[in-house]
C-alpha cells in the first residue's frame, strides 16, 4: 500500500489555499495578530525585567539604609560582637535589643551576627529566636566573599525552606582589628517572583484571548465576505452555462451590492439581446429564402439574353475584321510613307542645326580670337608693369640700405654721447637718459630696416617669378592665336558645304509632304468605316458583357443570399444553447 510523500501532501494544502479567498483572509488577519502578540510578549518581557531590576534596586537601597544603622550603632557603642560568650552576656542583650527595634523599625524579616573567628561558622545573635548563641550556620559564598574582601554584599534572590530572600552582608572586625565575622539582614522578596508570575500569566491570557477573538473575528469576516461571492460565482457559471433564467439577490449596501446589481442588469441585458437575435435570425432566414428563388429565376433569364447578344455579336465581328484588314494595309503604306518623311524632316532640321551652329561656332572663333588679342596685349603691359616693379623693388632696397647705414651711425653716436655723459659725471645724466632712448630708436629703426631688407628681397623674387609666368604665358598666347586663325577658315568651309545640303533636302521635303497628304485622306476615310464598325461591335460586346456580369452578380448574390440563410440557422441553434424566459 504506497504512501504519500510531503511533497505530495503539501500541493493539495497549497491549491486549497490558492483557491479560497477566505483561507487567505484568515490566514493574513492570523499573521497580524500572531505578529501583533509577539511584539505584545516580548514588550511585556522587557517591562518585567525592567520591574524587576527596579524592585531589586529598591530592596538594596532599605538593605544598605538599614545595615549603615546597624554598623553605626556598633561603632558607637563600647561593646563588640567579639565580646559575647553566652546568652547571658550583656552586651548579647544589648546589640541583640537594638537588632530587634531596627528589625520592627525597617520591617525586616531577620537581622543577624555571624562569626567564623574560632574556625568555627555559627550564630552569634538572630533575632526572634532566644536560643540562637552558638548554632552552627554554614556560611554562603556571598558571605565568604564579603569577609575576604572586607566590603558590603549583596545576595541574589535566593529561595529556602523559609521563603524568598535578599540579603546584605557587612564584614566585622573584633577589638583588635582582625576579622571577626559578618552582620546580616534579610528582606522578604517574594513580591518580586510574583510580580513577574503575574505578569506572564497575564501576557499569555491576554495572548490568548486576542487570538481567540482575532481568529473568530476573522472567521466571521472571511464568511461574510465570502458567502456572497461563492453565491455570485455560482449564478456567474449558470450564465456561462447558457441559464439566463435565475436572478442573483443581495441584499447588501456595500460593493459586493453593487456588484450583484452589475451582475443582474448585464443578466438582463444579456437575456434581452439573446431574445433580439431569435427573432431577427428567424426573419432574416425566411427572407433570405425568397431573396435566394427569386435571384435563381433572374439568373436564368439573364444567361438566355446573354446568347442571344453573342450570335449578333459573331455576325458584326466578322464584318469589322474585314475592314480593319483592308484599313491596316492602308495604314501600313502611310506609316512607312510618314517614317520617310520623318527621317527627311529629321534630316533638314538636322541640317539647318549644323549650319546654326557651324555659324555659331564661327563668331565664336572670331570672338576668341578678338579676346585672345587683348590678352596679348594685357600680357604686355603686365610683363612691362613687373619690370617697373623688380626696378622699384632695387631703388627701395638701395634706400633701405642708406636707413640701415643712418641707424648705425645714430647707435655710434648714442654709445659715444653716453660715454661723454659719463665723463661728466652728475651734470651729465639727463643728456645719458637722452643717449640711450636716441640709442634705443636706433636700434628699432635697425631692426625695421632689417626686416624691410628681408620682405623686399622676398618681393624681388616673386617678381622676378611672375615676369617668367608672364613671358611664358605671352608665348602660349600667341600660340593659340596662330590656331585659332586655322580653325576660323575650316569653320568658313564646313558652314558653305551645310548650307548646300539643307537646300536640296528642303526640295525632296516638299515633295514628299504632298503625297502624304493623299494618303491621309485615304486613310482617314477607311478608319471612320471602321470605327463605326466597331463601334456597333462594342456595343454588342459591351451589351452581352453586361449581361453576363448581372448574371455573375445575380449568381453571387445569390451564393451570398445562401451564405447568409446557413448563417441565421447557425445563429438561431447558437441562440437556442441560452435559456432565457
Amino acid at each position: 500500500m504506497s504512501k504519500n510523500t510531503p511533497e505530495q501532501t503539501k500541493k493539495p494544502l497549497w491549491g486549497w489555499y490558492k483557491n479560497h479567498i477566505s483561507a487567505k483572509m484568515i490566514s493574513s488577519i492570523v499573521l497580524l495578530i500572531v505578529f501583533t502578540c509577539t511584539a505584545f510578549s516580548i514588550t511585556e518581557s522587557q517591562i518585567s525585567n525592567r520591574l524587576t531590576s527596579e524592585l531589586e534596586g529598591q530592596f538594596d537601597l532599605r538593605l544598605a539604609s538599614s545595615i549603615q544603622s546597624i554598623n553605626t550603632y556598633l561603632e558607637s557603642i563600647p561593646e563588640n560582637p567579639s565580646d559575647i560568650d553566652s546568652l547571658n552576656n550583656e552586651a548579647y542583650k544589648k546589640i541583640k535589643a537594638e537588632l530587634e527595634d531596627v528589625l520592627v523599625t525597617d520591617t525586616l524579616e531577620n537581622v543577624y551576627i555571624l562569626s567564623n573567628s574560632t574556625g568555627k561558622e555559627q550564630l552569634v545573635i538572630l533575632t526572634g529566636v532566644d536560643d540562637d548563641y552558638g548554632t552552627e550556620y554554614a556560611f554562603s559564598d556571598e558571605m565568604k566573599e564579603a569577609i575576604s574582601s572586607q566590603k558590603m554584599t549583596y545576595s541574589s534572590i535566593y529561595k529556602d525552606e523559609y521563603g524568598i530572600h535578599k540579603s546584605v552582608f557587612l564584614p566585622l572586625k573584633d577589638s583588635n582589628g582582625n576579622p571577626f565575622g559578618i552582620a546580616g539582614i534579610d528582606i522578604d522578596a517574594s513580591v518580586i517572583p510574583a510580580t513577574q508570575t503575574f505578569i506572564f500569566w497575564f501576557t499569555v491570557i491576554i495572548v490568548g484571548a486576542v487570538i481567540v477573538i482575532g481568529v473568530t473575528v476573522a472567521f466571521l469576516l472571511s464568511r461574510s465576505l465570502t458567502r456572497p461571492i461563492n453565491k455570485l460565482v455560482r449564478a456567474t457559471k449558470k450564465v456561462a452555462e447558457g441559464d439566463l433564467t435565475e436572478e442573483f439577490v443581495l441584499k447588501r449596501e456595500d460593493e459586493l451590492g453593487t456588484l450583484a446589481d452589475s451582475f443582474n442588469a448585464m443578466r438582463g441585458n444579456l437575456e434581452s439581446l439573446i431574445h433580439q437575435i431569435s427573432n431577427s435570425s428567424t426573419v432574416f432566414s425566411t427572407t433570405a429564402g425568397n431573396i435566394h428563388q427569386a435571384s435563381g429565376e433572374m439568373g436564368a433569364s439573364s444567361h438566355q439574353v446573354a446568347l442571344s447578344m453573342n450570335s449578333v455579336n459573331e455576325g458584326v465581328s466578322e464584318v469589322v475584321v474585314s475592314i480593319n484588314d483592308s484599313t491596316s494595309s492602308i495604314v501600313e503604306v502611310n506609316e512607312e510613307l510618314a517614317n520617310v518623311t520623318n527621317e527627311v524632316t529629321g534630316m533638314q532640321q538636322m541640317a539647318l542645326e549644323v549650319s546654326s551652329y557651324s555659324q555659331d561656332g564661327q563668331v565664336l572663333v572670331e570672338k576668341t580670337l578678338n579676346q585672345m588679342n587683348v590678352i596679348q596685349q594685357e600680357m604686355k603691359q603686365s610683363q612691362e608693369a613687373a619690370v617697373q616693379l623688380d626696378t622699384r623693388s632695387k631703388e627701395i632696397s638701395d634706400f633701405i640700405t642708406v636707413i640701415t647705414h643712418i641707424a648705425t651711425q645714430t647707435n655710434l653716436l648714442a654709445l659715444n654721447a653716453s660715454i661723454e655723459a659719463a665723463h661728466v659725471g652728475e651734470h651729465g645724466k639727463g643728456f645719458a637718459v637722452v643717449a640711450g632712448e636716441v640709442k634705443k630708436l636706433a636700434e628699432q629703426s635697425s631692426n625695421a630696416a632689417k626686416s624691410i631688407t628681408e620682405l623686399i628681397n622676398s618681393t624681388q623674387q616673386d617678381s622676378q617669378s611672375v615676369l617668367t609666368s608672364i613671358e611664358q604665358g605671352s608665348q602660349a598666347v600667341e600660340q593659340g592665336q596662330e590656331w585659332i586663325n586655322k580653325m576660323s577658315d575650316n569653320f568658313k568651309i564646313i558652314f558653305d558645304g551645310v548650307s548646300s545640303f539643307s537646300s536640296q533636302i528642303g526640295h525632296l521635303k516638299s515633295s514628299l509632304d504632298k503625297t502624304d497628304r493623299s494618303f491621309e485622306l485615304i486613310t482617314d476615310s477607311m478608319q471612320k468605316i471602321s470605327g463605326i464598325t466597331e463601334e456597333q461591335s462594342a456595343g454588342y460586346q459591351e451589351v452581352g458583357a453586361a449581361i453576363e456580369e448581372q448574371s455573375a452578380t445575380i449568381q453571387e448574390i445569390a451564393g451570398a443570399i445562401r451564405n447568409l440563410s446557413q448563417m441565421a440557422d447557425e445563429l438561431q441553434a447558437s441562440v437556442q444553447y441560452f435559456k432565457v424566459s
